[in-house]
């Protein structure tokens, strides 16, 4: 891989998000009082119930933290518009590097990405810059936009890491699902945990498959509960903080590899 990172970080995905935060903003105003009582990637058909398929994928944890304390002061529609400018933005960055949603957890997502790919490089590379745009956008424009909506400012974690995962089907003839099953997902749960606020941690599989320039922005961490290993060798299996970001994505398509501040 002769690039870093690639050149799908541009001015038209950055305005995407930003087109919808702005209809977002409109929407919220005129219907916050209007809301009534109420009473590759396979594809799913292709998966019998029961059945999976096996492939090599990053799975990303994004996560509001403290969301349950923040919210508790807001009235339930405040907290409804809060959700409505993050998930979306988050759901349309993880589209623009080609990810699935396992599940929308409430007040965060679960991500499949690099299922379009056999190259393990391409899989890391995909993973950390969908996670670097996401932390872009949750900093540069959604928590500005949550201050002129008058909601509060949340940080948010997130975790990745890759490796062999099943898709499976789950569920009864009337209602089922597909779902990212394997030790994977299970690690990148954990180390959204792990993440500082407004941090990414990637699991050491990830950051061994990431262009060797960016390993300079790899932190390794350390947590009394962390105990994995690698089951082959019992070796332990370590995990990272990720220190960079993206730049202004207008910059960014006009080349040339800019070096941000370890944070």
């Amino acid at each position: 891989m002769k690039r870093p990172l690639s050149r799908r970080w541009t001015p038209e995905i950055h305005k995407r998000v930003q087109t919808y935060l702005k209809i977002m903003a409109r929407r919220a105003t005129a219907t916050r009082v209007q809301i009534p009582n109420g009473q590759t990637m396979p594809d799913i058909n292709s998966i019998q119930i029961g059945g999976a398929k096996r492939m090599d994928a990053a799975i990303l944890f994004f996560d509001l933290e403290s969301f349950t304390t923040i919210t508790a002061e807001l009235q339930m529609e405040r907290t409804l518009e809060l959700l409505n400018y993050v998930i979306p933005s988050v759901m349309h960055i993880v589209r623009n590097w080609g990810g699935f949603f396992e599940k929308n957890t409430g007040d965060g997502v679960m991500a499949i990405l690099g299922t379009e790919t056999k190259d393990l490089n391409v899989i890391a590379q995909d993973a950390i810059e969908c996670a670097m745009a996401i932390r872009y956008v949750m900093e540069n424009d959604i928590q500005q936009a949550l201050s002129n909506a008058g909601l509060p400012n949340i940080n948010f974690r997130i975790g990745v890491d890759m490796g062999a995962v099943l898709i499976g089907k789950v569920g009864v003839h009337s209602h089922n699902f597909l779902s990212a099953i394997g030790t994977i997902a299970n690690l990148s749960c954990k180390l959204q945990s792990y993440a500082r606020p407004n941090g990414i941690c990637i699991g050491e599989t990830l950051a061994r498959n990431l262009h060797s320039y960016l390993h300079q922005f790899c932190e390794q961490g350390e947590h009394p509960d962390w105990n994995w290993q690698r089951t082959a060798t019992g070796q332990p299996y370590h995990f990272y903080h990720f220190h960079h970001d993206w730049p202004d994505p207008a910059v960014w398509v006009r080349g040339g590899f800019v070096r941000q501040p370890v944070r």
